[in-house]
């Protein structure tokens, strides 16, 4: 599938396949319309992968679950790693889960999985692998301070797939996509909200549009276009 996504912050592509039940994969660009390039505002441009590991139990009354890693490699604008449980109860489907880096915002806490190592206690902030191009920052994974996220999604009965989605956003617009860089603008980045609400129309079977308000200030719109 390819997904187009845009708001006033910015444009984002994304080419995503799924060649088994259990894997997905997925390589984007992004156009911030605030970051700086050549002395121009909007000419920014960063591609990135993300890959998530899906488990999905044949007993309906289990959860879905996921264990994902995006932009894990290169610059790391939006680098983040996630544990995530989804049930599906009739008419409405429910996501809970626990992310790091970027998820990180202001309602962090200490890294729950450091009774492992106490090097999972502090994330660096550039990777010792930087200087190699596409070369996975496995040092960054799952390290550092985390938070939760979630969501719900309500299929409306009466409407085939439209959709309505509430969600909780975690996330520092400055940092997120940015990287708390100083070129960034004030007005796209602020947020005034940390829930997110939009709606999800399956037009047929290839084409999909999502409309949303994200961050309590901005309008966003995707198309996805795939099988």
């Amino acid at each position: 599938s390819f997904i187009f996504n845009k708001n006033d912050i910015w444009k984002f592509g994304t080419l995503s396949v799924s060649p088994f039940d259990w894997l997905e994969a997925s390589y984007f660009y992004y156009r911030p319309s605030d970051l700086i390039w050549n002395n121009t505002p909007g000419h920014f441009l960063d591609k990135g992968f993300n890959v998530k590991f899906r488990y999905i139990p044949k007993n309906n009354n289990i959860p879905h679950l996921a264990i994902g890693l995006d932009d894990f490699a290169g610059t790391g604008y939006f680098t983040r790693e996630y544990i995530v449980a989804t049930q599906e109860l009739r008419d409405i489907k429910v996501s809970m889960g626990m992310g790091w880096g970027k998820f990180a915002g202001d309602n962090n806490f200490d890294n729950p999985l450091s009774f492992l190592s106490d090097s999972l206690n502090s994330r660096p902030l550039l990777s010792d692998n930087r200087a190699n191009g596409g070369t996975p920052s496995y040092d960054k994974w799952f390290r550092g301070n985390a938070a939760l996220f979630g969501g719900v999604e309500y299929f409306f009965p009466t409407i085939s797939g439209l959709s309505m989605k509430l969600e909780y956003d975690p996330y520092n617009y400055f940092d997120f996509s940015a990287k708390n860089t100083s070129d960034v603008l004030y007005n796209l980045r602020k947020k005034d909200s940390d829930i997110n609400i939009g709606f999800s129309y399956p037009f047929n079977k290839f084409l999909t549009i999502d409309a949303s308000y994200i961050k309590g200030n901005t309008f966003n719109l995707s198309f996805t276009v795939g099988a």
